[in-house]
């Protein structure tokens, strides 16, 4: 098994979405001055011996520009996203194509993880989703209760959906999800075992940053369940302690830029 980080662009928000706290007000500053961070978006190729190309989330949807309604381009600015941060043009450098992809895995299905679900509409390739996940999503698109964290576009039922149940799924051999719900209701980390290398966690949204994970920060705006996203953040920090397990977290440009420096890890 083979496994490689792949970056799909750069968005830019105030850090009070991904961090909790940060930019408040305070009596000794009243008025702080507001930050935007950029941050990655990633997703990972696993080459799996029997199961084949696998997609552990897909970023942004390519005609995003289009697709993301105005407030949320303006709160969430996607830049840097060139031909070579868009996914079909990565697997090609990788040596695949989007036909090859034979399974996609989905952390969460928010539009900046799963909006890229477009390069495979007419493929049939199974979508491996969380049933918490799968069920908070279309409602939230039908009730407009979470409109714009959620879109129509990619949450269609002409997809061939695979939900999954319980809170630790042996997907494949080597290949185990994690339900890590917080951030959303259906959140899944994948557990990857290798060969040669420590295994990886990687957490989709869970954590946003690294602060987010060794300094205990939970997330900001973006939270939904805070309850859930410590208890959560315990289980990871288990796994990762019996494991020695690399970490790669949702949107962390330091993270991805350690883990992208390798062709791949076996």
């Amino acid at each position: 098994m083979k496994l490689r980080v792949l970056d799909l662009g750069t968005v830019v928000a105030d850090q009070g979405w991904s961090l909790m706290g940060a930019g408040a007000a305070t009596q000794s500053n009243p008025r702080p001055e507001p930050v935007r961070r950029s941050l990655k978006l990633i997703a990972t190729l696993i080459e799996h011996p029997k199961a084949g190309v696998l997609l552990y989330e897909c970023g942004a949807a390519p005609k995003y520009q289009e697709l993301w309604p105005a407030p949320v381009q303006d709160a969430f600015t996607i830049s840097g996203y060139s031909d070579e941060h868009r996914l079909d043009k990565l697997l090609n450098k990788a040596g695949y194509e989007i036909k090859d992809v034979k399974g996609i895995i989905m952390g969460h299905l928010h539009i900046d993880h799963a909006g890229g679900l477009e390069f495979f509409r007419g493929h049939n390739v199974p979508i491996y989703v969380h049933e918490q996940e799968l069920k908070y999503a279309f409602y939230a698109v039908a009730t407009k209760e979470d409109f714009g964290a959620y879109l129509p576009h990619y949450l269609d039922p002409s997809f061939n959906w695979k939900a999954l149940h319980g809170d630790r799924i042996e997907l494949f051999d080597g290949l185990t999800l994690h339900h890590t719900p917080g951030h959303t209701p259906g959140l899944m980390t994948l557990e990857v075992k290798l060969k040669n290398s420590e295994p990886f966690l990687l957490t989709s949204d869970q954590f946003h940053l690294k602060e987010n994970y060794f300094e205990e920060r939970p997330l900001g705006w973006l939270i939904r369940d805070m309850s859930a996203w410590w208890v959560s953040l315990r289980k990871i920090q288990q796994i990762a302690n019996k494991t020695n397990a690399n970490l790669v977290f949702g949107h962390d440009p330091d993270i991805l830029a350690k883990y992208s420096k390798e062709k791949y890890y076996d």
